[in-house]
């Protein structure tokens, strides 16, 4: 089982130097290595038998609990997962330092110029300060934090897509910038226990400024905060349509849910920060 991660701050920042928190999810991905089921396989899946040293006969079932593509994890979820079955298939036990450069290699051909963040989260598990090309800092939180994740719906452009997009944003070294200083003041309150609330929604605020958040998700996040909420996309985000999972922090999420529910909008809760 590889598990999912969701960012707390940070996203796309992360991409420049910038620090990213993020935090390894219980909702995760099942692979399963089975004989001649004559199932096609993705080109991420090919890689990860490929990277981890199996043949093209190998065949696997995946059980994932994670939408494709919405800002949980999922490429370096099932790649690291599908790499672990492939290894002990095969004998040959994997350790984590292994199992991230071979996951890596999957996250080049799903997501063209990848951070490293995923993989790092994914494998190692906690609450993770990151910082492109310096070693993972694990951070212990006093006070567990519960969130909700909100479904803004699919985002039909890839990260690859919306990573381009930011480089070609005239204002993305000013917005980046910005996201960066609010990275560094969340993490500074969750390792004081202090709320994030602010921070959060500032977050979510400036990833609209880098156009990376779809007027779908635009409208959920203007009503959550106009009953009290605070929210951010995490992940790369969308613009054609969904814009991947939200954030959603609040002192009481009772309006919130009903709202959602009223909505059909998919939810569902998760604590952040315990081990």
């Amino acid at each position: 089982m590889s598990n999912g991660k969701v960012i707390l701050s940070g996203e796309h920042a992360v991409v420049y130097g910038k620090t990213a928190l993020a935090t390894q999810i219980s909702l995760g991905v099942k692979v399963d290595i089975v004989e001649n089921n004559g199932s096609e396989k993705s080109e991420l899946v090919k890689k990860a038998i490929q990277v981890a040293g199996g043949n093209e006969s190998i065949q696997v079932i995946i059980e994932s609990q994670l939408p494709v593509g919405s800002g949980l994890g999922s490429s370096a979820a099932v790649a690291a997962a599908t790499i672990k079955a492939v290894r002990e298939h095969s004998g040959k036990p994997i350790d984590n330092n292994e199992l991230y450069k071979l996951t890596m290699e999957c996250e080049k051909l799903a997501h063209g110029n990848p951070s490293g963040l995923d993989p790092t989260t994914v494998i190692y598990g906690g609450l993770i300060a990151f910082r492109r090309g310096q070693p993972f800092e694990r951070l212990n939180i006093p006070n567990p934090v519960k969130i909700l994740l909100v479904n803004s719906g699919k985002p039909q452009e890839t990260t690859k897509e919306m990573v381009e997009m930011v480089a070609n944003n005239p204002r993305k070294i000013e917005i980046i910038e910005k996201i960066g200083g609010v990275s560094e003041s969340v993490e500074k309150a969750l390792c004081s226990g202090r709320d994030i609330s602010q921070l959060l929604n500032e977050n979510g605020k400036l990833l609209e400024e880098l156009g990376v958040v779809g007027e779908v998700a635009k409208r959920i996040s203007k009503e959550i905060r106009e009953i009290g909420g605070s929210v951010k996309i995490t992940g790369a985000g969308g613009v054609k349509a969904g814009s991947g999972m939200m954030i959603v922090l609040a002192p009481d999420y009772t309006n919130i849910k009903k709202m959602l529910n009223n909505k059909h909008i998919d939810y569902f809760e998760v604590k952040i920060g315990v081990q």
